[in-house]
C-alpha cells in the first residue's frame, strides 16, 4: 500500500458539486469495499471560487493509502464519462521529493506526530459523514437557518456540529473551546489565502458581533428560568 493524491479539474464549481453527488457516493462504497482501498479522504475546493482562492473552475482531491493503479484502472472509465470533468492527475507521494512511504507519514510530517495521527484518523470518519449528508440533501443545509416560527432556534447545519459533539461525549465547555480555537484557525487560513487585512477584517467583525450579543443574552436570562434543566 502506498499513499496518493488524486486531482480533479473541472470546467466549473458547479461540475465539481455533480461530481460529488452523483459520482462520490457510489465511489466510496466500492473504495471501501475493495482491496485496493486501506483508508482516505476527499477535499472540495468549489466553494472558495467566489473568494478567488484555489484552481479556476471546480477542483477536488482524493487522498489515500492503497494501491493508486488499481484504483484508477477501475475508475478511470468512470471519470471519462462524467460530463464536466476535464482532468486527473495521480500524484504518489513516494515520488515527491519528501519521499513518504504513506499518507500517515505525510500526515505526521505537515502536522506533528499526534496532529497527525489524529487526523489521518478523523478525516475518514468525516469524509463518511459528508457523502451520507449529500445522500440525505438534495440541497446544501443553510450553516445558519432563518429563525421564525418553524425554525425558532435557527437550526442549520450548526446544529450537525453541535449533535456530533454530543454523540461524542462532550459537554458544553468543550465545545466552547472548540468554537474557539475553530476562529482562532480559520483567522490565520484566511490570511494565508486572503491576506492579512482579510484576516483583521474578519476579526473585527466576529469581536463587534460578539460584543453586541451581551444585551441579547442578558435579556434572554431575564426572560427565561436558569439552573434547573433536567438534562443538556
Amino acid at each position: 500500500m502506498a499513499g496518493a493524491t488524486i486531482e480533479f479539474h473541472f470546467d466549473a464549481p458547479a461540475d465539481e458539486r455533480r461530481f460529488l453527488r452523483e459520482y462520490l457516493p457510489d465511489a466510496w462504497d466500492r473504495f471501501e469495499a475493495s482491496d485496493h482501498w486501506e483508508t482516505g479522504w476527499f477535499w472540495a475546493y468549489g466553494q472558495f471560487a467566489e473568494f478567488g482562492a484555489g484552481p479556476d473552475g471546480g477542483f477536488l482531491r482524493l487522498v489515500f493509502d492503497g494501491a493508486p493503479d488499481d484504483l484508477v484502472a477501475r475508475e478511470t472509465d468512470r471519470w471519462a464519462a462524467f460530463d464536466g470533468l476535464n482532468d486527473w492527475r495521480l500524484r504518489r507521494y513516494e515520488e515527491e521529493e519528501e519521499g513518504y512511504d504513506s499518507l500517515l507519514a505525510q500526515q505526521r510530517d505537515a502536522k506533528g506526530e499526534i496532529g497527525g495521527e489524529l487526523e489521518y484518523r478523523l478525516k475518514p470518519i468525516v469524509a463518511r459523514f459528508a457523502l451520507d449528508y449529500y445522500r440525505e440533501f438534495d440541497e446544501p443545509v443553510p450553516m445558519v437557518g432563518e429563525e421564525g416560527p418553524e425554525n425558532p432556534k435557527g437550526i442549520g447545519f450548526w446544529a450537525a456540529v453541535h449533535d456530533l459533539l454530543v454523540q461524542c461525549g462532550f459537554h458544553w465547555y468543550d465545545e466552547t473551546r472548540m468554537c474557539e480555537q475553530a476562529l482562532r484557525n480559520r483567522l490565520k487560513s484566511i490570511a494565508a489565502y486572503r491576506g492579512a487585512d482579510a484576516a483583521r477584517e474578519e476579526y473585527e467583525r466576529i469581536r463587534a458581533a460578539w460584543d453586541a450579543h451581551e444585551d441579547e443574552l442578558e435579556a434572554w436570562l431575564d426572560a427565561n428560568p436558569t439552573g434547573h434543566a433536567s438534562e443538556p
